[in-house]
This record gives structure tokens, sequence and C-alpha cells, in this order.
């Protein structure tokens, strides 16, 4: 009996000192414990965490490396988000979505306030956390978003434009109108196509005078050319 104790004893004081070297070695050169179980990470910070039995070393994004004991709080920094990777997200969204994207108006960089602006239509709250969400959401973190959040790299602003037109073209799928007052985007006179759903007994009708709101974009062609939000016969 006094037999099994002894090599017990030996058997636990080897597991300890192996358990205490292993520590040692991973609090002093800042290595990842051999006795471990790792946790991974999709985060803009931190890529994996060795978690060790009176250690924890955390592999930072930046490739910092931190050991430390288990009741310290540590935490990765966040690597800098660039604005041109934010952006680039925005218009690859907005390009490549085939949802109702008619509240966004354009997004650009503006580098002396260090921010992207993006343009709603109607820039309310709602909509502006809806956006984060749509476009976001499925190729970021939360980490991510809130980054941008707490650091105001977004910058919202009001895009809309109303004007008053009469239909001279009607087809299947677009209509032409002709500007009859300016507004902040287009002159009178102008010509404007824009696609619209067709309706038995609408008003698409040549002659008809027609209020058009739209996000404010205009693309440059003959007839000039815009995305209508809302169609109203006046």
């Amino acid at each position: 009996m006094k037999k099994k104790i002894k090599i017990f004893l030996i058997v636990l004081g080897v597991l300890l000192g192996i358990i205490a070297l292993d520590t040692l070695q991973a609090i002093i050169f800042d290595n990842s414990p051999l006795l471990k179980i790792r946790d991974n990470f999709n985060l803009s910070s931190i890529d994996y965490v060795d978690k060790g039995i009176f250690v924890n070393h955390y592999h930072c994004s930046d490739n910092e490396k931190v050991t430390t004991w288990k009741k310290t709080k540590f935490a990765c920094s966040i690597k800098e988000i660039s604005l041109n990777d934010i952006n680039d997200k925005i218009t690859n969204f907005i390009s490549n979505n085939q949802q109702d994207n008619t509240n966004f108006a354009y997004n650009y960089i503006d580098t002396e306030k260090h921010v992207i602006v993006v343009g709603l239509v109607d820039n309310l709250e709602f909509n502006q956390d809806e956006f984060f969400t749509n476009v976001f959401s499925s190729c970021c973190t939360t980490e991510y978003i809130q980054y941008i959040k707490n650091n105001n790299l977004i910058e919202f602003k009001d895009s809309k434009d109303v004007f008053e037109a009469k239909i001279i073209v009607v087809d299947e799928d677009y209509i032409t109108v002709e500007v009859l007052k300016d507004s902040n985007s287009l002159k009178k006179d102008d010509k404007v196509t824009m696609k619209v759903t067709r309706k038995t007994n609408d008003f698409y009708v040549v002659g008809n005078k027609v209020r058009i709101t739209f996000n404010g974009n205009v693309l440059d062609s003959n007839p000039l050319q815009i995305s209508a939000i809302k169609i109203e016969l006046i």
C-alpha cells in the first residue's frame, strides 16, 4: 500500500512540475501554454486565445502576443479599420445586392473630416440602423460595426429631391418627363427618364403632370436618368 502511495505522489509531483514549468515559460516568454484549449475568434482585434490551467495566451490580430494569469482582464487593441475598406464594403453591397436600395443615394469619403458620407432619402435613425445591418451584417463582425459607430466613421445626410414635370413619352417600362420648375438637382425644361411599374388604368399618360420624388442622383445621359421613389399625379 505504501508503495502505491509513493508512486502516486511521484506521478503527482511530476505532473505539478510540468504544469509549473509550462506556466512559467508561458508567463516569462509570452508563449502559449502546452496544456491548453484553443478558442478561435473572428474579430478584428483577436485571432485566438489559448486557455491553459493557470494562464491565458492571447494572439491578437496585429500579431501582438500576450500571456496573462487567468484572473487578469485583458483585451487586444482593435486594429484600425481604414475608410477605404468601409467604403468598399458599402459600394460592393449596393452594386451586388438585389434588395430595394431606393432609400440610398450616395457614399463617398470626406478626407478632411475623416468620415464616409452616406446619403439617405429618409434619414431617420431607424433607417440608419437598418443601413448598418443590411450592409455589414453579412460580411463583418459585431465588433467591426461597433468600431465604426464608436469612432463616428459614417456620417448620414439627408438626400431627397422633389420636382414637378409633364409626361412626354410613355414606354412599356419607362416614362420620360419634362421638368416644369427648377429643383435641387434639375433645371426647368430638362428631359428626364425613369423606370416605372406599369399598372392597369394607371396615370402614365402623355400630357399628365406628375410630382416625382427621387434620391437626388442624376445620371448624365440624354435624356437624364433617375431612379424614382414616388410618382404622384398632380
